[in-house]
Formats: structure tokens, C-alpha cells, sequence
């Protein structure tokens, strides 16, 4: 249980801080102006690590990539704006036999930073070790009943415990970050202090709360090529969005990763901004095992007596109405299996259909306690009192206590969300499936496990967007949860700062961002 809540804890953290506040060459950015050579830049982050290894960082922008991409390199990434998956210390990832087996092949001469060679052994160390139950560690779900096979110096065989045709995806943003096997053979209060990676920078001291200072790493497989850019990193805590967009733009530090709209459309006249559309975006989440929403009316009632576009108007255009958890430049997306349109009549008819069998929505929000929150909360609230025979209460939680009620305990009525997916594999298969691991509503539905099922098992990418269509009818049907707002995510930078590209979800590559000439 401990090993579970630590997993739900920090996943979910991931999610909630955001609502406080040359290899692949993927990824949005399009600033083409080269980084001059040398350097210090400032990367400003909401919130310290728990650890620098790669079992026990989230991998979101907003906290904890930033600096794995500093240490690590991905192996492979996902381009967040066409859903392909690209080498970078990797060198491929194929399939011969409809995803029953993969292979994996490194890029040689390829070395940690303590001079140890990134090889296929090295991979298997990781992954073995993010599969094992005592590692704790956040990205088991992607780990777990691989079997892997080292069968040559740079190859690697996995084969998964069930077919699975995307199991790229999971090992491009669940398992893309190797730790040298020296290191973790000194135990995790070494390889969580003291890391020991292939990326371009080393760490240099660590500042608990406050900074992180980072040096060029002189064994670093792109070093013949000029890169790093910098010569020195330094990642600074700053937990309100504001004071780092104000810090950003008066040059007190170079750049920060946003995903609030208001700040990305802010970023958009006053300073520089690749930010990416993701799948996922701003839900209510429902507890199916809980009255009132353990009856699909309750559920149902809410999401007809409310109207995202009403949210943009109301707190403004920068919130992009929801339709569905696929953001609408999804080619996932099924205009025809969005969620319920907006109805008052019908939204009435059914709060007073369940007031009259003794079952009031009566409820409790919970949400993160930060002002973000609050506000589209009392927005949502306000909608509600116009109805008869529902009552809505806000219940602010401290972060911690937040996570541990929703995610570890899942105790609660209502609850606030927010996600970013570059891709919607693995995310989706681990929140909607009824056995997944991140399935915080208890909602349980056969036509969504076959259809979550088939994307991974059926290769032709028809039949994955097939797949995604059922799942969407089967979300809009029960509505575990109500979707009111797309996500967006990805660095925002100052007029010092050059060569900025991204990977996965708003990730900035820390091989090649520099200052201008």
C-alpha cells in the first residue's frame, strides 16, 4: 500500500502544481536563430525534486522534466504535435511482429557521465528496476511484465506481456531517462542526490527548495557538435506563476514552463511561448463508488447544467472550451462522441427526478487550494445555484492533503483535474481502463476496456482512431468525467534565449537552448 500511495502521490502532484500557478529534433519551437556558444541560463520551476533519479521524478514540464532532460536525455520522444515518436539516444525502436515483440538499438559510444558506457545492459538495469515493486517507482505501470532480453551490446529485446503496438509511446514518456547502473548500485540515497546520467549537463550542488546548479558535461556524446550550448544550467523554485512570468520578463532568469491559459496567452504579446495543445485537459472527475454521482443522472445533470463556453466568457477567452478529453486538433478527436451538449431544461428535470426518489445532488468540490482553482470553482458553483434541488460546496485542500484524499484514499464526492498527454497512450489506458492504476473514479465499463484494449493490439492506425471514437461514446454515455477545458503546456522564454525546441508535453531540449549572439 505505501509503494501505491507513493506512485498516486506524486502522479497526481504532477497535475496539481500547475493548477497552483541535435538528436530527434522533435517538438514545437521555431525559433531560428543559433545560440551563440557559452553561457549561464536560468530555468525557473514551481516546485523542488523529491530526487534527481528516474523513478521518482514526474515526468510533466512544469516540475521535474526539465532537469531529467538536463541529466538524462530521452531515449525517444513524442512529437506532442504529430504523434510520431523519435530517436535520440536511441537509435530505434521497431516491431516485426505486430507488437508482440520490439527491439530497441542504441546509439554507440554513448557514455554516462563517470565515463561508463550507455549499452543495452544499462537499459535493461533501468527498466528491471522500474518494474520492481520495492523501487517505488512512479512509472511501474510501464515497466511491469516486460520481459527483456540484452541480445547484443547495443540491442535489446523486449517483449511485453501482452501485444501492445504502442508500447513505443510508453517507453518514449514513461521510460525514456537511463541512470547509469553505477550509480544505482550505491543504493537511493545515492542515485537520488548524487545522479549519474548521459545528458549534457552534471549536477553541481543542490540548494534544497531554492536552486540547482548544473555544469556542461565534457563526456557528452553530442560535445564534438558544440553541444551543450551553456556552459552552466541553474534550475530556481518559484511557486507563483506570476512572480516567474514577472522574473522572466524583467531578465531576472530566461525561461519557465507554463500551462495556465491566461499566463500562455499573456506570453503570447509580451515575451516568447511554444506551447503545445495535449490531450487530457481541465475535468471535473467524478467518484462513481459515492452518492450523489454513483447514479449516471447525477453525473449527467451536472455536466447539462453546465457550459464551457460560459467558463471562457466568464474568466476569459483564454480557456478554450472542451468537448471531449481529445482536444478538437486531435485527429483522434470524434465530433461525433463529444459530451452532452448544454441543456438547462433537461439538467432541472433531472435534478428534480432524483430529489423526488430521496437522492439530492448535494456535494462537495474538492480542489487544489490556489486561486486558479478557486475561481473556476465559484464560477462552476454559481451555475449551479441557479437550479433547484442541487447544492455544490467548495472544500480548498492543501496540495498534499489533496492527493492523498482523491488519489490515495479516493474519498471524496467531486474533484477538480487536470492533465497534459503528448500522446494518449499510456495515460489513457491507466485513467479509464477499470483495472488502471490512475482509474481514481471506479468507473468500470466493458466497451471502454475493449475499445483501450484494441488500440493496443491492432495495428492499423484506422483502427486506432476507431478504438479512441468508442472510448469517447463510452465517456460521454457514463461521464466519469465532464471535460470543461482544453490543456496547453510549453516554455515560455525571454529575448535573451535562443534555440528552444520541445519534445513530449512543453519538454525544452537542454542540448541546444542557448543565449543570442
Amino acid at each position: 500500500m505505501k509503494l501505491r500511495q507513493s506512485f498516486l502521490l506524486a502522479t497526481a502532484l504532477t497535475c496539481l502544481l500547475a493548477a497552483c500557478g541535435g538528436g530527434s529534433g522533435s517538438g514545437a519551437g521555431d525559433d531560428t536563430v543559433q545560440p551563440r556558444a557559452g553561457g549561464s541560463l536560468t530555468v525557473l520551476s514551481i516546485a523542488d525534486a523529491r530526487g534527481l533519479d528516474p523513478f521518482g521524478a514526474t515526468y510533466n514540464a512544469l516540475v521535474d522534466e526539465p532537469r531529467m532532460a538536463a541529466l538524462y536525455d530521452p531515449l525517444f520522444t513524442v512529437d506532442a504535435a504529430t504523434g510520431e515518436v523519435h530517436p535520440h539516444l536511441g537509435r530505434s525502436l521497431t516491431t516485426a511482429d505486430d507488437g508482440a515483440t520490439w527491439t530497441l538499438t542504441l546509439r554507440p559510444d554513448v557514455r554516462f557521465s563517470d565515463g561508463t558506457a550507455l549499452d543495452a545492459e544499462a537499459v535493461r538495469v533501468n527498466w528491471d528496476m522500474h518494474a520492481r515493486p520495492e523501487t517505488g517507482s512512479l512509472h511501474r505501470g510501464a515497466a511491469a511484465g516486460l520481459r527483456l532480453e540484452v541480445t547484443g551490446p547495443l540491442t535489446l529485446l523486449v517483449t511485453p506481456p501482452a501485444r501492445n503496438v504502442l508500447l513505443d509511446r510508453a517507453i518514449a514518456t514513461e521510460l525514456t531517462y537511463i541512470a547509469a547502473p553505477s550509480v544505482l548500485a550505491k543504493g537511493p540515497e545515492e542515485y537520488r542526490a548524487h545522479p549519474v546520467g548521459a545528458g549534457p549537463f552534471t549536477l553541481q550542488s543542490w540548494t534544497r527548495g531554492s536552486r540547482m546548479e548544473f555544469a556542461k558535461n565534457p563526456t557528452y556524446w553530442q560535445y564534438d557538435n558544440g553541444l551543450p550550448r551553456l556552459d552552466k544550467l541553474t534550475i530556481a523554485i518559484t511557486t507563483d506563476v506570476t512572480q516567474a512570468y514577472n522574473t522572466v520578463r524583467s531578465g531576472g532568469a530566461h525561461l519557465f514552463v507554463a500551462a495556465d491559459p491566461p499566463t500562455l496567452d499573456k506570453a503570447e504579446n509580451d515575451l516568447n511561448v511554444a506551447a503545445v495543445p495535449t490531450g487530457g485537459g481541465q475535468s471535473l472527475a467524478f467518484n462513481l463508488t459515492r452518492a450523489p454521482f454513483d447514479d449516471t443522472r447525477a453525473r449527467r445533470a451536472v455536466a447539462l447544467a453546465l457550459d464551457p463556453r460560459e467558463l471562457a466568457a466568464t474568466l476569459g477567452a483564454s480557456y478554450r472550451p472542451a468537448k471531449s478529453v481529445f482536444p478538437q486538433t486531435s485527429p483522434f478527436y470524434d465530433p461525433a462522441a463529444t459530451q452532452p451538449a448544454p441543456d438547462k431544461a433537461e439538467a432541472q428535470r433531472l435534478f428534480d427526478e432524483l430529489a423526488a426518489a430521496g437522492k439530492p445532488v448535494d456535494f462537495t468540490l474538492l480542489t487544489p487550494q490556489n486561486p486558479q482553482a478557486r475561481r473556476i470553482a465559484e464560477f462552476l458553483q454559481s451555475r449551479l445555484a441557479a437550479f433547484r434541488n442541487t447544492a455544490m460546496r467548495i472544500q480548498g485542500m492543501e496540495i498534499g492533503a489533496f492527493v492523498a484524499t482523491t488519489r490515495v484514499n479516493r474519498n471524496f464526492q467531486a474533484a477538480m483535474e487536470q492533465s497534459w498527454q503528448a500522446d494518449p497512450e499510456p495515460a489513457m489506458y491507466q485513467a479509464f481502463r477499470s483495472a488502471g492504476p490512475l482509474n481514481i473514479t471506479g468507473w468500470n465499463n466493458p466497451r471502454a476496456d475493449q475499445a483501450l484494449d484494441t488500440s493496443r493490439t491492432d495495428p492499423a492506425p484506422q483502427a486506432r482512431k476507431q478504438a479512441y471514437s468508442e472510448l469517447q461514446r463510452a465517456l460521454a454515455a457514463d461521464l466519469p468525467i465532464w471535460t470543461f477545458a482544453e490543456s496547453r503546456i510549453g516554455p515560455v522564454w525571454n529575448d535573451r534565449v535562443a534555440g528552444v525546441s520541445t519534445y513530449n508535453a512543453g519538454v525544452p531540449f537542454l542540448d541546444r537552448i542557448g543565449l543570442r549572439p
